[in-house]
């Protein structure tokens, strides 16, 4: 998978998959949300906040559960 991200997303991407089921995930400034929405490796849950998906595990490790 070779998405090309900025350093910022990749760095928010790596700061999503730190945060642990029933914690609230940081804040993302609206126009790295926008270029991790639109790679498909973030989503947005129902209280608006970035999650990080499948495929941003995947592009960060290769690997996911």
């Amino acid at each position: 998978m070779s998405k090309s991200l900025s350093p910022e997303a990749v760095e928010a991407l790596r700061r999503l998959d730190e945060v642990g089921v029933g914690q609230t995930p940081p804040l993302v400034s609206m126009s790295i949300a926008a270029e991790l929405l639109g790679a498909g490796l973030a989503d947005e849950n129902s209280s608006g906040a970035i999650e990080i998906t499948c495929d941003g595990r995947k592009y960060l490790s290769g690997d996911c559960d």
